[in-house]
């Protein structure tokens, strides 16, 4: 009986981190190039390429314009001592998406390092088309938003 309420007290806090309003996202297609993308972003971090990652993830984000140069070079830095203080990639695991309106969506993760578990947040827009998606037209949707934040746990 004390180990189940132990596991009960453990699992309260995860619960209330989940929104309860959280839709699934969209079945358009968007949602696999999303989860690609932050695939082989955490892929490219576990075998150490910090640039690969980034590069691959920021295509045509506003993240990647001159003057948020700063800010993401500051994220690349945190991203690196993460590593050397929580130790090697081990794997990742979606457990949170909401879509907010028809355009954004934001998609969180648990990074798992040898040592600690650490909370990534994705948040994506789409802009709003008049016309269809097709090859010639992607409509790709892009990040405007990523942080992490070893604390959210």
């Amino acid at each position: 009986m004390g180990a189940a309420l132990v596991c009960s007290l453990l699992l309260l806090p995860v619960l209330r981190i989940i929104p309860a309003d959280a839709q699934p996202i969209s079945t358009d297609g968007r949602d696999q190039e999303i989860e690609g993308r932050i695939i082989a972003f955490f892929d490219s971090l576990q075998r150490g390429n910090l640039s690969t990652a980034f590069d691959g993830l920021l295509i045509q984000s506003p993240l990647n314009l001159s003057e948020s140069a700063s800010q993401l070079a500051e994220l690349k830095n945190k991203t690196e001592e993460a590593r050397n203080q929580f130790g090697e990639i081990l794997n990742w695991e979606r457990y949170d998406s909401k879509q907010i309106g028809a355009d954004v969506i934001v998609i969180r993760y648990i990074l798992k390092y040898d040592r600690y578990p650490v909370i990534w947040s994705f948040a994506f827009y789409r802009k709003p088309s008049s016309s269809p998606v097709s090859v010639m037209n992607p409509n790709r949707s892009v990040l405007v938003e990523v942080q992490f934040d070893p604390s959210l746990l």
